[in-house]
């Protein structure tokens, strides 16, 4: 009886050897460049890197950055705004000073007799110069002599003169929106009854003397202002949209450009004749409660008899 010794075919970790043999070990094909490469082996090729960004995860990124920024920037105007609110303050501050030494030397308030056109520019559209803003200029450090008129090439006047604020309407107009005077109290300008600091009276233009003050403290000085109404230049000025603030106010006036502003949020900043300053809405510097109306006469006498306009 013949017993054939048969061996079972390889299996696939098995290979055959050059002299026919079964070996054990994985299974290889060869390959064309003399190299072999294993069976169930993935080819990675140079496009197919790990460390690229995925069109998915690159969007995300983008996502993720823009609500950082929505998040951000709200804050960031408010901070530019709470500046500049601060630098608004501290030209009163600076105006105040020179209204002291302007007391110090001629014992009176400058007076308050108009305004005229400075000339126009690209930068601050319109200006203009009221003759009380003149004659502090030199205790202010914006002018080398007393009498010495500002010149349109004079922009840190201009900056120091008026609220950092309003430069720039919305619309885009630059304007001339400079601090205002309380020239005249609860009365309308050149009223002879002189309740402010401008000095008009029967007998034309007569300073105040800083002893009529009764109450310093509380008496409102120079402030913001509302912006005046945008206007349209003919071509060849160097700006065309432009608008003009009052350089006096009229806290009584039907027409809202003689008010104290609101660009700090609905408050304007207010420099008292005795050198503090104070923010307030709006509303509350316009009031006609007694004693907010006090406040605008140098007697502190609330005077509602003035009060009517026509």
């Amino acid at each position: 009886m013949l017993v054939f010794n048969r061996e079972p075919p390889p299996t696939a970790s098995q290979r055959y050897t050059s002299e026919g043999r079964v070996t054990r070990g994985p299974l290889y094909f060869p390959q064309s460049e003399g190299r072999k490469q294993k069976l169930g082996t993935r080819v990675t090729r140079p496009s197919e890197s790990s460390d690229a960004f995925t069109l998915v995860e690159l969007l995300v990124v983008i996502a993720i950055i823009a609500i950082l920024a929505s998040l951000l920037l709200p804050s960031l105007s408010k901070a530019k705004s709470a500046a500049l609110g601060t630098e608004c303050r501290v030209n009163l501050r600076d105006v105040g000073l020179g209204m002291r030494m302007y007391l110090d030397e001629f014992e009176s308030y400058p007076t308050a007799s108009g305004a005229w056109l400075v000339g126009a520019d690209s930068a601050y559209g319109v200006l203009t110069m009221s003759d009380w803003k003149e004659a502090l200029l030199p205790y202010i450090g914006l002018a080398s002599s007393p009498g010495e008129r500002i010149a349109i090439d004079k922009y840190a006047n201009m900056r120091k003169l008026r609220c950092p604020l309003i430069i720039r309407k919305p619309d885009g107009a630059k304007g001339n929106s400079q601090y205002a005077y309380n020239a005249s109290g609860t009365g309308p300008l050149y009223s002879a009854a002189n309740l402010g600091l401008g000095g008009f009276t029967d007998e034309g233009f007569k300073p105040t003397a800083e002893s009529k003050l009764i109450a310093p403290a509380s008496m409102i000085a120079v402030g913001d202002v509302e912006p005046g109404m945008t206007t349209t230049l003919p071509p060849g000025f160097p700006v065309r949209k432009t608008f003009m603030g009052a350089s006096v106010f009229d806290v009584c006036s039907t027409n809202r450009i003689s008010w104290p502003g609101a660009v700090h949020s609905g408050q304007a900043n207010m420099l008292f004749c005795d050198g503090h300053v104070e923010s307030g809405r709006q509303t509350n510097w316009v009031s006609s409660s007694a004693s907010a109306r006090a406040r605008w006469n140098n007697d502190h006498e609330p005077h509602p008899e003035t009060w009517e306009r026509h």
